[in-house]
């Protein structure tokens, strides 16, 4: 892909439908896509605490986490219970990258940036929490945008605070659970 590409950075452009900018009652105008980007996210987001918390499949994914062999023992296939999760885990991995290529630039390393981003707010939130995942994204994205505006030459530095005051308060993260 960095061979057909070039590895220069590009930028995709929204769907035509979302284009443009919206009138908020605090905000004059806000871009359209991060709305729907923000409505997105907390649909998707309900629905992979729904589907976790509410199903059976969600029940067996969370059984197996805890105790792979009490899992099969029950006559369950944890192999395909495994695929599946990975199989919906990729499919919202694709849809973020697609989602972030018009929001975001793409070029070469910035997947690190990413992941470290990822790494601190899964330790921020807890282990096994999507509700702590999403309380993670929301502090972490904050301290950076705040950062960002206020003090750019530290805003990377807001967010490893952030980290070190979980960890040093909650080691577990902010909703992690006992293992």
């Amino acid at each position: 892909m960095l061979w057909a590409f070039g590895g220069e950075i590009y930028t995709f452009d929204p769907p035509k439908w979302i284009y443009g900018s919206t009138e908020l009652p605090l905000i004059e105008k806000f871009p359209t896509y991060r709305l729907f980007v923000l409505l997105a996210s907390i649909v998707i987001g309900i629905g992979l605490w729904s589907f976790l918390a509410k199903t059976r499949v969600g029940m067996m994914i969370r059984a197996g986490v805890d105790d792979r062999r009490m899992l099969s023992a029950a006559g369950v296939n944890v192999q395909l219970v495994f695929a599946a999760t990975f199989a919906i885990g990729a499919g919202l991995a694709g849809l973020a990258g697609v989602v972030g290529g018009t929001a975001l630039s793409i070029s070469p390393g910035e997947d690190t940036r990413y992941l470290l981003a990822s790494l601190v707010v899964v330790i921020v939130g807890g282990m096994g929490s999507v509700i702590g995942a999403a309380i993670g994204a929301l502090l972490i994205g904050l301290a950076e945008q705040f950062g960002l505006a206020y003090a750019p030459t530290y805003s990377v530095v807001f967010t490893f605070v952030i980290m070190f005051v979980a960890l040093a308060f909650r080691p577990r993260g902010l909703m992690g659970r006992a293992t």
